[in-house]
């Protein structure tokens, strides 16, 4: 099974434009599935480590799914930044990222370029070999 296809349905993104709905610059929105973590386009200073640490915790100690989505020129660079952070915090445990840009507007209807980063913990050796 491709990285691509354990990403849950509602995570998917395809061609249609997604609406940025954000009240502030960083929202979170946890799911039985997965946690979504979005970056506002006009994000200003965002304390990345924290951002990073937490993420890091949740895939590798939860065992749980979490989307980045950064939309605009810094919503795309600071999710970067964190998916960044996270990597470099890999020792023994391997993380596995699957990457995709989508169009989004603002509530003007303003278009921004955006990026989705789904970080997900290595499926179970058990689950490979069923």
């Amino acid at each position: 099974m491709s990285l691509h296809d354990r990403i849950p349905e509602p995570l998917r993104v395809g061609d249609e434009v997604v609406a940025i709905t954000m009240e502030n610059e960083v929202e979170v929105y946890p799911t039985s599935d997965y946690v979504l973590l979005e970056i506002a386009p006009g994000a200003g200073r965002i304390n990345v480590g924290k951002i990073a640490a937490t993420v890091h915790n949740l895939v590798k100690n939860d065992r749980r799914m979490v989307a980045i989505r950064g939309y605009g020129f810094k919503g795309v660079g600071l999710s970067v930044r964190v998916a960044h952070e996270i990597k470099k915090r890999e020792k023994r445990f391997i993380y596995q990222m699957a990457f995709d840009t989508f169009d989004a507007a603002d509530s003007e209807g303003k278009p921004h370029t955006s990026i989705q980063i789904v970080i997900m913990p290595p499926e179970d050796e058990k689950k490979n070999s069923s």
